[in-house]
């Protein structure tokens, strides 16, 4: 560089070591974002059973004080096995037991099945929560 360059660059604030100094900010920020995304879409993508997966209660029958029996049917994601989680529940929708049920490969897009869980005190529903891949 030339002394009348080197002075512009002094008198402006573009010195090597400055440029440098105004990047690092930029670049956290790129790089939290990177791994914000990265987490979101493990979360959605890898945890869950999948877009194509319906849950649907068929309904339920409260036995006394001590339990509920559920009837449900997952439809979709037939190539993998489930984890699906039971609730029964009171009115105000506070969980009163659950139970995460195994559902295998059947070769059938529907499965279903009936659970019992065990509950704290009497409910009033029950109901199929979700599911994720095993």
């Amino acid at each position: 560089m030339t002394g009348s360059a080197v002075r512009l660059d002094d008198r402006y604030g573009r010195a090597p070591r400055q440029r440098r100094r105004a990047l690092l900010p930029a670049t956290i920020v790129v790089g939290v974002l990177l791994v914000a995304a990265a987490a979101w879409a493990v979360w959605t993508g890898v945890g869950g059973a999948g877009a194509s997966t319906a849950l649907s209660t068929t309904g339920y029958t409260i036995q006394g004080d001590r339990s509920v029996t559920i009837g449900w049917v997952v439809t979709g994601d037939a190539s993998h096995a489930l984890v699906c989680a039971i609730e029964a529940q009171d009115d105000s929708g506070s969980v009163l037991g659950l139970k995460e049920v195994e559902v295998p490969v059947t070769g059938r897009e529907d499965r279903s099945g009936t659970t019992t869980v065990l509950v704290t005190r009497k409910p009033t529903t029950g109901l199929i929560e979700s599911c994720r891949r095993a």
